[in-house]
């Protein structure tokens, strides 16, 4: 007999920053993500069931959480109004890298079904309560309306000790060797990631960091995934996908220049973007290839011929929003579409076996699909750059540049660094970007 899921709804007072940190240290698993385009928070607490997508290298990891996701399904039975349940987490960028220590807990993926989700927009905050029966359900709102009213404000007392990079000069001779290979038309792109590695005073909580990363509002995606004290966490800017009935939303998002101090330089700067042949370059293999993928999967797909700026914390990009409409499987969709050309290369299995061959270190959860799906077909994925992994007193900075034909290694370097100074400063307790 198979068991059957239940859950049940409670409206609650708005949560404020405080709140929803408390929360993230009180449970394990945790998740939030907060999405810039509508101002909506979605804040996931404890584990009805786990999945872990990279479990096996015999099956695909959009497979993996396919079917649990629909062993799942089977088990809900969804009211006619209301929030529903979903589900959450993170894909790797690549299962098959070579595996080091630095990902340990969560080198395999990570997604769960929350006990709890909160849902939060500007005009109402709801709590979906998920077990396998209705008392536990209740039990778990009971809980979270006690620690709600327990909640108190943690101090920020952690900062940096220092900054390394051991493999700064491989990096380099590594951006130097996907040139030559480029210009050899043994790839048109690849892109190559940095990590550095920070020391902490002390071990920096997840109520912490959120209160760190909340106030950062500047188009940029936001996500804390907390599992057995590893704390993975984005200020991302790219959208990989967003599902809606029959139709989907995506980013094209590569090419990037620096911002400027006062907004006539922003400004001037976005223009010499534009007019950048290497960034339009760069791109357009984006945008084709996102566009090929999705038409081979007979959906309508419709975009703006000529890209626009985004303007981010520390850099701005070259963006195209595409629309695609038609049938479509959510997961199959994040497998045809991962990794874009923006995050890996084109042609993507060339550009993959070149990141293994010459990146040296183990991306896991950076540069992959994090996220939510929802059991009525909805969902959003943002591509996990701008990121950090936080394990105690280290931090993992990650950050990665596209390399095309006209690329330039030093400038390449500038840019990696500039991608990385918004989780810089907020392990220094900044908020701003300076």
């Amino acid at each position: 007999m198979k068991t059957i899921l239940n859950y049940q709804i409670q409206v609650l007072p708005k949560l404020n920053v405080t709140q929803i940190g408390w929360l993230l240290d009180h449970f394990d698993p945790a998740f939030v993500f907060y999405d810039w385009e509508n101002a909506t928070l979605k804040l996931c607490l404890g584990a009805v069931a786990e999945c872990f997508p990279a479990a096996s290298q015999r099956q695909n990891q959009f497979v993996t959480v396919e079917k649990w996701y629909q062993e799942l399904k089977q088990q809900l039975k969804l009211k006619n109004s209301g929030p529903v349940p979903l589900v959450v987490g993170s894909f790797l960028f690549d299962p098959l890298q070579n595996k080091s220590a630095t990902w340990s807990k969560l080198a395999r993926g990570y997604f769960f079904l929350p006990q709890l989700t909160i849902y939060q927009t500007a005009e109402q905050t709801v709590a979906v309560s998920c077990a396998s029966d209705s008392v536990t359900c209740q039990q778990q709102l009971l809980q979270l309306q006690q620690l709600l009213g327990s909640a108190v404000t943690t101090t920020e007392s952690v900062g940096l000790i220092n900054v390394t990079e051991t493999q700064i000069a491989a990096w380099q001779r590594a951006v130097q060797t996907a040139i030559t290979a480029i210009q050899t038309k043994q790839l048109e792109k690849v892109v190559l990631a940095r990590m550095i590695t920070a020391g902490l005073t002390t071990r920096l909580t997840a109520a912490e960091i959120w209160q760190r990363l909340a106030p950062i509002k500047q188009q940029n995606y936001q996500f804390l995934l907390k599992y057995r004290e590893q704390i993975f966490i984005s200020l991302t800017p790219e959208k990989l996908v967003e599902f809606q009935p029959e139709q989907i939303r995506l980013d094209a998002l590569a090419g990037t220049i620096e911002r400027g101090t006062q907004k006539e330089q922003t400004q001037l700067l976005g223009q010499q973007l534009l007019q950048s042949t290497k960034n339009r370059q760069e791109h357009q293999i984006v945008v084709s290839a996102i566009t090929n993928r999705l038409t081979q999967l007979k959906l309508a797909v419709k975009h703006p011929t000529e890209p626009q700026i985004l303007v981010t914390g520390s850099v701005q990009h070259l963006y195209t929003p595409i629309t695609a409409k038609g049938k479509f499987d959510p997961l199959n969709i994040l497998a045809r579409l991962h990794p874009t050309p923006a995050l890996g290369g084109q042609p993507q299995q060339a550009a993959l076996e070149f990141i293994r061959k010459y990146e040296g270190w183990e991306r896991g959860l950076f540069g992959g699909p994090t996220g939510w799906l929802d059991f009525a077909g909805k969902g959003k994925f943002v591509v996990a750059i701008r990121s950090a992994l936080l394990d105690g007193q280290r931090a993992h900075l990650f950050a990665g540049a596209g390399i095309v034909a006209a690329s330039d290694y030093h400038q390449e370097t500038v840019e990696t660094q500039n991608k990385m100074q918004p989780m810089l400063n907020l392990l220094k307790g900044k908020n701003k970007y300076e």
